[in-house]
């Protein structure tokens, strides 16, 4: 028996957005979800004044009204926002997409990301090149430092139970202090706060203490990657000010209206989301496969919430890859993915944009 899966569990009690009605998106590769006539919550930023590392982070509500972090209108053409969903090893889709985007030069103009979106937006909006995003050995890192082996959970289970009474910080089997040392170490000099990134960046995060979702928009590039993707409990949830922050998943694992908020003309929504669809009882009688349906079930509903945001909605072919897997072959599969379901989605983009049928800029986004 898989013990960190069953304390993922957790994890899947999850509560849908209330978003406001917009026009339905337009989809690319995947199935027409039903529409969820809902209405926004909105959220009153806290003031952080501490945290566990580093630049303390600015949390901005989903709904500001205020501008302040929007996108810079362009004349000769629409504005673009990208929002990378969250999806485990299936996240890899990602930089497939990024790669099509890059390579034909489409602009990006803002990019909010959860879990690991967050991740490969954040490092893309860094400046980190493909060949190190597209490294399985780093996926095998990533996977080493967030993940804790067999002989670390036997040992850190008991000891964080013993140890739990005299506590007066948040809880985790694992302290996530490895897994930020690896996003640090990924991150290239003088872009470590995100204010410093070449492309305006958000990570979306759930806070614990009151159970809505924030963006943070500004501070250290990998603290924020990291309280996105933290899967309590077995991660501790990252401590910033009088908010603990963990996987922004729990409420907005797709962040459309989160990219929407940015102000941007278009929203194009990464979905990578393994589609449901019925399976076989005997597929279902081990604790791994239960809990990943859950999750899958789960990730479904909330994000069913949040496709209404998006412009364009791409839905690479992600499906039989484990959110856990450890398959090098997956993680080929699911870039090629995106590769594919992107490619497939440039004329939409391109229209959508107003851009040219060959769009022929002379620089990509992030080097602008």
């Amino acid at each position: 028996m898989n013990r960190h899966n069953l304390l993922i569990l957790p994890l899947l009690i999850s509560v849908g957005f209330a978003p406001p009605a917009q026009t339905a998106p337009e989809v690319i590769n995947n199935p027409s979800p039903s529409m969820v006539e809902t209405k926004a919550t909105e959220i009153k930023p806290a003031e952080p004044q501490s945290m566990e590392f580093g630049y303390v982070p600015k949390f901005v509500p989903f709904v500001t009204g205020d501008g302040k972090f929007q996108v810079k209108k362009v004349e000769q053409r629409k504005t673009m926002a990208l929002a990378l969903g969250g999806g485990g090893v299936r996240g890899a889709a990602h930089v497939g997409i990024l790669r099509v985007l890059e390579r034909e030069k489409i602009p990006i103009d803002y990019i909010v990301g959860n879990s690991m979106g967050a991740i490969v937006g954040g490092l893309y909006a860094a400046g980190v090149g493909f060949d190190e995003l597209c490294d399985e050995e780093s996926f095998k890192d990533f996977r080493k430092s967030y993940v804790p082996t067999l002989s670390a959970k036997a040992l850190r289970l008991p000891l964080s139970v013993l140890w739990s009474p005299f506590r007066t910080g948040p809880v985790g089997i694992m302290s996530g202090r490895k897994y930020q040392a690896f996003l640090e170490k990924h991150i290239p000099e003088g872009k470590e706060n995100i204010e410093n990134l070449n492309i305006p960046y958000s990570a979306v995060v759930t806070n614990l203490i009151d159970g809505q979702a924030y963006r943070i928009s500004q501070g250290d590039l990998a603290t924020a990657m990291r309280a996105s993707s933290t899967l309590a409990p077995i991660i501790r949830p990252v401590k910033i000010g009088d908010k603990l922050c963990v996987d922004g998943g729990v409420r907005a694992n797709l962040p459309a209206s989160a990219a929407r908020d940015t102000g941007a003309d278009v929203v194009v929504a990464v979905l990578v989301d393994d589609p449901l669809s019925k399976v076989k009882e005997k597929t279902l009688r081990h604790y791994r496969a239960v809990t990943e349906r859950l999750a899958d079930i789960v990730l479904a509903v909330t994000d069913e919430h949040q496709l209404q945001f998006a412009d364009i909605v791409i839905s690479p072919d992600v499906s039989g890859i484990s959110i856990f897997s450890k398959k090098s072959e997956d993680i080929s599969r699911a870039m090629r993915a995106g590769e594919i379901a992107a490619e497939k989605a440039l004329p939409l983009i391109r229209k959508k944009m107003n851009l040219p049928p060959a769009a022929k800029l002379t620089e990509s986004s992030r080097s602008q």
